[in-house]
C-alpha cells in the first residue's frame, strides 16, 4: 500500500510539474496551533473539553481548480475525573485527503475531505496517590478518521503563505464508539 502511494505521488508530480506553467505545484508545512472541542465517552463519563494538537498538511494542485495532498496530525485534551485531574484522551491521524482550490491575488481558498486511520488512546484515572496511580484504566483503539476541512491561506510571498483551517474530526472506533472535535489550525505553508 505504501509502494502504490509513493508512485501514485510520483505520477501526480510529474503530471503536474508538466501541465502547470506559472501556478503552484504543491505547499505544505505545519500546523503549530490547533485548538479543538472535543466530545467522546468512555465507560465512566462523557468528556466534552478543550484540547489541543499539532500537524502538518502536504497538498499537491493538480490542474487549476483541484488538489490532492495528505494531511496528519494528533489532538490532545486533558479532563478531570472523579479522582484525578491528569485523564486524557488523544487521537492521532493522517491519511489522503482530495478538494478545490482557488486563488486570487494574496488569497487562497482550499474545502476538501480527508478519510484515513487513527489511533484513540484514553487514560481514564480513577484514583491517585501524588504521582502513583491506583485505579486507572487505558485504553487504545485504532480508529477510521474522517474530516471535511476549510483553509484560507495567506500569501506572504511566492514562498511563504499564512493558513488558517478548520477541521471537523471524527472518528469511529471500538465497534460503535464515537469521537468528534470541531479545530481550529494556524500554520505557516512553504510553496513551490
Amino acid at each position: 500500500m505504501k509502494k502504490l502511494l509513493l508512485l501514485c505521488t510520483i505520477i501526480i508530480i510529474n503530471i503536474s510539474c508538466f501541465s502547470q506553467e506559472k501556478a503552484q505545484l504543491y505547499s505544505g508545512g505545519m500546523l503549530f496551533l490547533q485548538p479543538g472541542y472535543t466530545i467522546a465517552e468512555n465507560q465512566y463519563q462523557k468528556i466534552e473539553r478543550l484540547g489541543f494538537g499539532i500537524g502538518g498538511i502536504l497538498r499537491f494542485y493538480i490542474k487549476e481548480q483541484f488538489f490532492i495532498g495528505i494531511v496528519g496530525g494528533s489532538q490532545k485534551t486533558k479532563y478531570s475525573s472523579i479522582g484525578s485531574d491528569n485523564s486524557y484522551i488523544s487521537l492521532g491521524y493522517g491519511g489522503p485527503m482530495i478538494g478545490y482550490t482557488y486563488h486570487k491575488n494574496k488569497l487562497r481558498f482550499c474545502a476538501g475531505l480527508s478519510l484515513g486511520r487513527g489511533k484513540l488512546k484514553n487514560l481514564h484515572i480513577q484514583t491517585q496517590n501524588g504521582v502513583n496511580l491506583t485505579n486507572a484504566d487505558y485504553y487504545s483503539y485504532k480508529a477510521w478518521v474522517g474530516y471535511p476541512m476549510l483553509s484560507l491561506d495567506y500569501m506572504m510571498s511566492d514562498k511563504i503563505a499564512f493558513t488558517s483551517q478548520v477541521i471537523f474530526l471524527g472518528a469511529h472506533y471500538n465497534k460503535n464508539d464515537l469521537y468528534f472535535c470541531p479545530v481550529f489550525q494556524l500554520g505557516i505553508l512553504f510553496n513551490r
